[in-house]
């Protein structure tokens, strides 16, 4: 019997998983649960870092009461391009940005004039998105209120959360992979874009790959949770996305992923990096995976829209849970129109219902706003997404995609995994659902010598996690409607 502790950090919500392997079969104990605390002051957005390092340790000695002091290691997964700025002392300067703050708007357009859109994507391979951290720290070098002169150094999100339980500074790949700052070739930092773009090249802590030992429990973390101080920290595949893909039991080929959650990021493994005029065209990004993979991928706006709506609405006294949204989306049956999920507005929070009925409007598509057509709407416009990416990838690649493995927690929605099933027209398989925890603790559990590779690995998940197949019922639909919602998609650009 093996023991690992994992964090798993997502936009809404973390939790703490002490892990168990015995006879090749994994076992999930949650520990604790938690919000990951985020809030708005002066019209800023931030996460409440401090908070969240708090629900840390109260998993740990959770761990500690419920599973003994003793586990192989503890490694931290969290999204992507988010970083905490650290003065000469080891000091947080302030709390991190949250991505989805106003600062990058139009910053995207001022980092071009000094390097072009083409140039970063042949040296970086990543999808231009705003919030990437390339475009946060233009947005923080710019601003007369940055702390990011007084840093000693920049960590992202999982980095520094794994500083404080180990008192060490790396860049775990995956997660720096996300940056925009990274050499997909040599792995580690480009140190040409960041000389073009004025950035201090100090601040850049080494980049380690995933599995990789960064440190041991510090004495008063060990005090603190009761946790072993011995215990070592574990560079996980810190990007939850790639922990993801880590867990996915692959049985095709020919195969592609999707992690579904509140964001969806489809794609493929491949071994080295996919940089093309396609791929730049498409807007896919070449990301660090685990033993030395790339996740050539696509970043969709996943179920984000769902879950601002019921914030919404829950803000307005109506309290729906998700399978109440899902079942009210289903009994909408098809609605005939759709959204383009891709237009700046869906990416911030705020009034979502309102959001989406504007949109309709704007695009002349008269249709029944009510709760679960709302609902459908997004489920349906998501579900056009993965088929575009999906053609987009085989196109790029030059391969048959035969099946789909999508993981994480977006596949409790069924209805969204029958319409993926439907407009792909490929088996989709579903699970396993906690997909991210799963691969932090494989990638802890290789580190440790306890699995041989990722291919022995995934066999253990296959062995320990039901998982259910959706085939194709209602591609029609789908084949039918793909112009008009392209139609729509332009209108709106």
């Amino acid at each position: 019997m093996i023991k690992y502790i994992g964090f798993d950090l997502g936009a809404e919500s973390g939790r703490c998983i002490a892990a168990v392997i015995s006879n090749n079969k994994l076992t999930l104990n949650e520990v604790h649960r938690f919000p990951t605390h985020n809030y708005f002051k002066d019209e800023e957005f931030h996460w409440d870092i401090s908070k969240i390092f708090d629900e840390i340790l109260i998993g740990l000695k959770n761990a500690a009461d419920k599973h003994g002091n003793e586990f192989e290691s503890i490694g931290i997964d969290t999204w992507g391009v988010d970083y905490a700025l650290i003065d000469t002392k080891g000091n947080l300067l302030n709390n991190p940005y949250h991505y989805r703050d106003d600062r990058t708007d139009n910053i995207m357009d001022e980092v071009f004039k000094k390097i072009s859109k083409e140039e970063l994507y042949n040296k970086t391979g990543i999808q231009t998105l705003q919030f990437n951290t390339i475009f946060q720290m233009f947005a923080e070098y710019k601003s007369d209120k940055s702390n990011i002169s007084k840093a000693h150094k920049i960590l992202l999100t999982p980095d520094y959360l794994s500083y404080l339980l180990s008192g060490q500074m790396y860049a775990e790949y995956s997660i720096a992979s996300t940056t925009g700052l990274i050499d997909p070739y040599i792995r580690d930092w480009n140190w040409e874009i960041i000389e073009a773009l004025n950035y201090d090249k100090n601040i850049f802590a080494p980049v380690v790959q995933s599995g990789t030992k960064i440190g041991t429990l510090l004495p008063k973390i060990s005090e603190a949770s009761g946790i072993k101080k011995s215990t070592p920290i574990i560079s996980a595949a810190a990007h939850d996305t790639a922990a993801a893909v880590a867990s996915a039991p692959a049985q095709k080929e020919n195969w592609a992923f999707l992690s579904s959650g509140t964001w969806s990021i489809m794609g493929v493994e491949v071994d080295e990096p996919i940089i093309s005029e396609d791929a730049l065209k498409c807007n896919f990004s070449n990301e660090g995976g685990v033993e030395g993979t790339i996740r050539f991928l696509k970043n969709i706006i996943g179920l984000w829209p769902v879950q601002e709506c019921r914030r919404a609405w829950k803000k307005d006294g109506l309290e729906y849970s998700y399978s109440d949204l899902t079942n009210w989306a289903e009994d909408a049956g098809e609605i005939n129109a759709w959204l383009d999920l891709n237009d700046s507005r869906f990416l911030k929070a705020g009034a979502m219902p309102d959001k989406i009925i504007s949109f309709l409007n704007e695009t002349e598509q008269e249709v029944d706003t009510s709760t679960g057509s709302l609902i459908r709407i997004v489920l349906e416009s998501l579900a056009f997404n993965y088929r575009i990416a999906l053609d987009e990838i085989e196109m790029i690649t030059g391969k048959k995609i035969t099946e789909l493995n999508a993981i994480g927690g977006g596949i409790q929605n069924e209805l969204l995994c029958q319409l993926t099933a439907d407009a792909l027209n490929i088996p989709v398989v579903a699970g396993p659902i906690e997909g991210t925890i799963i691969g932090n603790i494989g990638v802890q559990a290789m580190a440790t010598n306890s699995v041989k590779d990722l291919e022995e690995w995934r066999r253990i998940v296959e062995n320990s996690f039901k998982v259910k197949t959706y085939f194709p019922k209602n591609s029609d639909y789908f084949n039918k409607n793909e112009e008009k919602y392209k139609q729509i998609c332009s209108i709106a650009e």
